[in-house]
């Protein structure tokens, strides 16, 4: 019930966020979150490229192969990927929805596509918080899963923080992200728990 009822608020959230976003100027909090910009660029490019459907592949597979090497259920490994997939397609749809424009100081390139919601803070969530889930719920001795799901997590973190550190996005973008990844993987949550 509890994350039923997280899922809603959040996804509720993100909604309104957008419409306020999209349809607004430039908030103070976006304005004041340029202080970010240009913060460890290197490490920034380090995080953006692991949320990067490139690198995303890669640790899916290799999490497939693990799964069936190790005779665990593979059903685990095919939903994270499935629905780190099906995310980034909703994600899309509502970028083009609220049709916020990017920011114009990126540092390095220049990224194709709209601002709200990040896709990015989607993937932190949905597939770095989702395998955190994972990680802390397996068999794992409490040694080694503990520490490997807050690794997960602070990675997840890292991630947000690069879209910002490369001005790539609006803080707002990447809050909303988060509260869109937050809400899907919640409803994933939610459907396992009640079948």
């Amino acid at each position: 019930m509890i994350v039923s009822v997280a899922a809603g608020t959040c996804f509720a959230l993100f909604l309104v966020l957008g419409y306020f976003v999209s349809r607004r100027p430039l908030g103070v909090l976006d304005a004041r979150a340029v202080y970010f910009r240009s913060q460890a660029i290197p490490l920034a490019l380090i995080f953006t490229k692991s949320g990067r459907s490139t690198a995303l592949w890669i640790g899916y597979v290799i999490a497939i192969a693990v799964y069936a090497m190790a005779r665990l259920p593979l059903w685990i490994p095919l939903l994270m990927t499935g629905s780190q997939i099906a995310s980034q397609v909703v994600v899309e749809l509502f970028k083009r929805f609220y049709g916020r424009v990017r920011p114009d100081y990126w540092l390095i390139g220049i990224e194709a596509g709209l601002s709200y919601p990040s896709g990015h803070a989607v993937t932190a969530v949905v597939s770095f918080i989702g395998w955190s889930v994972v990680i802390a719920l397996s068999a794992l001795p409490v040694q080694v899963k503990y520490p490997l799901a807050a690794l997960f997590v602070l990675w997840a973190v890292g991630i947000v923080w690069s879209r910002l550190a490369l001005g790539a996005h609006y803080l707002s973008d990447v809050a909303g992200g988060a509260l869109f990844g937050t809400a899907w993987l919640c409803t994933v949550l939610a459907v396992l728990r009640y079948h």
